[in-house]
């Protein structure tokens, strides 16, 4: 009994880690989609984009995330790094890729 009571408590509390985690990404996500719109960088252009978490460790929950941003006519990235809250802390590019608007 205590081991099945033991396996419910960890299935409530993986549960309730789950849907938090995937909204904390899905906010930065909307948060990187939106910086994207204000650059007016063509969709066209991206290849692909990767959220890096920031701060994760097996005790720890995510802290925040870096958006990377592949493109399709340049080596190299856009890289968006968010705060905790998804502020934009830092915008750069990396390798040959440029944005107008970003240095």
């Amino acid at each position: 009994m205590r081991i099945v009571l033991a396996l419910l408590s960890v299935a409530v509390v993986l549960a309730a880690a789950g849907p938090a985690s995937a909204s904390k990404r899905d906010e930065a996500e909307a948060a990187v989609q939106a910086q994207l719109a204000r650059l007016k960088v063509d969709p066209a252009r991206i290849k692909s984009i990767y959220l890096a978490p920031v701060g994760y460790s097996q005790d720890a929950p995510v802290q925040s995330y870096t958006g990377w941003i592949s493109f399709t006519d340049c080596r190299g990235n856009l890289v968006i790094d968010l705060s905790q809250t998804n502020a934009v802390r830092t915008i750069y590019t990396t390798g040959a890729c440029t944005v107008p608007g970003v240095d």
